[in-house]
This record gives C-alpha cells, structure tokens and sequence, in this order.
C-alpha cells in the first residue's frame, strides 16, 4: 500500500509535457547519440570476429569380417563415427598433428560423423586459415591407419573424397542486427537520462513547485494560448492575434483567469493602500508586458481608473500590444522624463480597452540614469492622486538595474515567472531582491504554463465554453469615451512646469 502511494505521488510530481518537450529538444542528441553507440558495438564486434575456413573429406568404411552385406558396412561407419570422434578430439591425435605440421599449437576443430543410411564417414576440420585447415586434413588422413587401429581392426577406412583447400570463410560478419539493436538501446538510455534530469530540474511547472520551491506565494497560473489567426490573402502565413483579454480571439477561460488574479491584487492592494503596482520577470520572454497589459485591462473592466506605463526603456513592448499596425507612438514617456514633453501629450486615452497609457518607441541606453530622475517620482506621485491604480511594466532584473530602481517608486511589486523556464535558485535571488526595495512584494503569476492534449485543467464551471467574442458589457467601455473626469487634467500644471513642458489648463473641479 505505501508503495502505490509512492508511486502515485512520484507520478503527481511529474510534468508529462516538461519532459516529453526536453527529450524532444535534446533529440539530435540522442540520434547522434545512438549512431556512436551503433558504430562503436559494430567496430569493436568486427575486430572481434574471426573468419574460419573449413575442408572435409570423406571415407567408406566397411567391415572386413561382414563381407559386402549392407547391415554390417552401416554399422561399421557408426560404430567408427562414435569412436573416430573421440580421437579426433583425444590429445594423442592432436599431439601428432602438431609434430607433422612442426607448429607448437593446435588451432583447429575437428568433428566426425556419418551419413545417414550410408557407409559413408566425413571428416571436417575448421581453422582459422584456409592452409592449416587443408594442412591438418592431411596430416590426419596420413595417419588414418594408425587411427583406426585403434578403433578397431576389424573395419577398413578408404577415402572417397579428397579434401581440397578452401576459397571462401565458412561466414561473412553480418553486424547490422546487432548495429541497429545496439543503437536503439543506445538511444532508448539517453531519452531516459534526458527525461530524468528534466523531472529533477527546479524549475518552476505548477503552483505546487512555486509554493514549495519559491519563497514566495502564488497570484496565479496562467495556461499557453496559441491565438493564431490567418493573415488573409496569405495561406501560408501565420500571424499571432495580441493576447490581450480585449480581443475577439481571447479564449473565456484566459480572460477569467485574468479577473481571479486582478481581483487577488485589488484585494492585496486595498488593504496595503498601494497603487502603483510594478511587474517584472527574471529574463526576457517571460511574458510579463502581456501580464501588465492584461492586469490593467482587468482592472479597468472593474470599474476602475487604471493607467499603464511601460518603463522598460530599453526594449519598449506595450506599443506593439496597444497601437495598430502602422500606428507610431506620438511622444514616450522618456521623453516626458527628460522634460520634453507635457504629460498631456506623452499620455493617451485608449478608448476601444478603456485605460490610460504612457508608451515608449525607442531604445534607450541610459534608462536607469532617466526612471531613477525626480521626474520619474513626481509622475508617479501625480499619477497615484488622479487613478485607482498605475501598472508599470519594468525590464527584465538580470538585465539592467531599471526594475529595483522602479520597485522603490512602487508600492507592490509582482514577479511574473515563464514555466519550466528559470531555476528555482535564480528566481530566489530575484524575490529577495524585491522584497529588499520599498514596494511590498506581492507575490508570482506563473505564466505559459503547457499541457499534453487531455491534461489541460480549465476553470470549474467553464470547461465546455468556448470563444466568447464580444464579452457582454465590455466591448465599448461607454463610460471612459470622453476621458471622465480627467480629460483635462487641469490641476497638474505643476509637475508639467517642474518637467519641464508647457502649463497645463485650469484644473477641472471633481
């Protein structure tokens, strides 16, 4: 009973699609693997396989007291089979054999049998060259009187056949079965070391490693969403729909996922009075932008006033989820850092999603020098009195100091983590990070989570939903058309004159 309960808790510890997809990953490995391991046994097969050579010659043994009578000449190549054969083996024969050749060995085999329903007796000899072979046949037929003397006196021995040299090995090495097994054996082991050390990887593959391998809690866990769509005119064309919970293609269960979590962080952020809440990842490709964007959107569904700045300055991501094909940012939030612009202009109302934005278009090398400004902090202070909440969406930490400097201008900060992407060890270090800066540490989204086909857990009560394209009472965001009551944002002129941009109008009465 413990062990099936073992069993069963080893295989709820397994993630199928983590080690299917690292086997198949490392699959030119293992075929380069199982051809070295096919060449190798068949080299060191082939060095040792040792052609032999075999010559035979045969008698006719007959009775001397039987006469011509067929009984007795049959009987006497049997009972001379069976004796023959023991002195053929007998060290007595061999002993001879090596003194008539002058060798100080003897290498070959010999066997004697007779033929069934005949009088007929056949002498093989096998070695290892086609010379001694034909050499030893001889040497044995030159004493053949002696040899059957001993046998018997009463039967007479005569060749038949004389034995010649032979031309060809008895078999030609034939190493492809053994090849072929050899390799796949081979190939079998390495998918099984591959598939090992992937279940012994610490990388984090569902809220249960998160839990227990983070120091950390979990706001979340988000499923891989292909979202294709075909580009029309082009049938060979894929392009990826924006994997916001806004567009068409967003699947129900992705946009509900979305509102549990938003609603975990409102929940957390009432209660610690915070607003400004910064998103980050370890590394690129974490999906962090797309988890910032999505958690304003959500936001924003609830009612709320909800502003979303992209603050990574070095590779600007929001701009691509935002803006249509075509579409240029008008003026960045970095250039309102550097005082070239009002924040009236640098901000946009989206008013298809229903929030704020602060975007960027252009790369910037000096990004820590411009977020870690006084700017920066005034426009995170003017922000905090106009909107409920302010997403930011930071760079990746190994990547620059930007998202520690940012964190200390936040009050939450929520570390976005990419399955079975980054060890457990590394992800540590990022959260402690964090917990060192001002901004309370919220907690980890983990994001692109992947299943095999039947795996897949969607959410209670909506499993068998499919696409719901319009989103009831979300898909005009009526409210937010004329920018509410911040359309103007007449009483910021202030943080405008400190910025360096033109003053704003008169501050509108709430």
């Amino acid at each position: 009973m413990e062990n099936q309960q073992n069993n069963a808790s080893l295989l709820e510890e397994m993630d199928l699609y983590s080690i299917v997809r690292d086997v198949l990953r490392n699959l030119w490995v293992i075929i380069l693997g199982a051809i070295a391991v096919g060449l190798i046994v068949n080299y060191v097969a082939r060095t040792e396989f040792k052609s032999t050579y075999s010559t035979a010659t045969t008698f006719v043994v007959t009775s001397r007291t039987g006469g011509n009578y067929t009984y007795n000449n049959l009987q006497a190549a049997s009972t001379m089979a069976e004796s023959f054969s023991n002195i053929l083996n007998s060290n007595l024969l061999k002993k001879k054999v090596c003194q008539d050749l002058g060798v100080d060995s003897f290498d070959a085999v010999m066997s004697a049998g007779a033929i069934t329903d005949t009088n007929l007796l056949t002498l093989r000899v096998t070695s290892d060259t086609p010379k001694n072979a034909y050499s030893i046949t001889r040497s044995v037929m030159k004493n053949i009187a002696e040899l059957t003397g001993y046998v018997s006196t009463d039967m007479v021995m005569e060749v038949l056949q004389e034995p010649t040299v032979p031309t060809r090995p008895d078999g030609s090495y034939s190493g492809r079965t053994r090849m072929v097994k050899a390799a796949i054996l081979g190939g079998a082991a390495l998918a099984l070391a591959f598939a090992y050390l992937s279940f012994r990887k610490t990388t984090i593959r569902d809220e249960k490693d998160l839990e227990n391998r983070l120091d950390a809690h979990s706001l979340g866990m988000l499923y891989h969403d292909s979202a294709l769509t075909r580009v029309p005119g082009h049938l060979l064309r894929h392009k990826r729909s924006k994997l916001l919970i806004t567009e068409l293609t967003a699947r129900f269960e992705f946009v509900e996922r979305f509102k549990k979590i938003s609603a975990l962080i409102s929940t957390q952020a009432r209660k610690r009075e915070a607003k400004v809440m910064l998103v980050t990842s370890v590394q690129e490709h974490e999906g962090k932008s797309t988890v910032s964007a999505n958690l304003a959107l959500s936001l924003a569904q609830q009612s709320h006033q909800v502003l979303l700045i992209d603050g990574d300055l070095r590779r600007p991501t929001l701009n691509k989820l935002f803006l249509e094909e075509g579409e240029q940012v008008e003026t960045s939030l970095a250039r309102l850092l550097l005082g070239k612009t009002t924040l009236m202009k640098a901000m946009r109302y989206d008013e298809k999603r229903g929030v704020y934005l602060l975007l960027n278009d252009k790369n910037y090398a000096n990004s820590t020098d411009i977020v870690s400004s006084e700017n920066m902090a005034r426009l995170l202070d003017v922000a905090r009195k106009a909107f409920d909440y302010i997403i930011i969406d930071s760079p990746p930490m190994s990547l620059m100091a930007d998202a520690e400097v940012l964190a200390d201008h936040s009050d939450m900060s929520i570390l976005v983590i990419k399955y079975d992407m980054i060890p457990a060890e590394d992800l540590n270090d990022a959260i402690d990070a964090l917990k060192d800066c001002k901004a309370h540490f919220a907690g980890c989204i983990l994001n692109d989570v992947r299943t095999l086909p039947g795996e897949r857990r969607t959410v209670v009560g909506y499993g068998g939903y499919g696409r719901y394209g319009h989103y009831g009472n979300y898909g005009k965001y009526g409210k937010y058309g004329a920018y509410g009551r911040y359309g103007g944002y007449g009483g910021y002129g202030h943080y405008a004159q400190d910025a360096g941009a033109e003053p704003a109008a008169n501050e509108e009465k709430k």
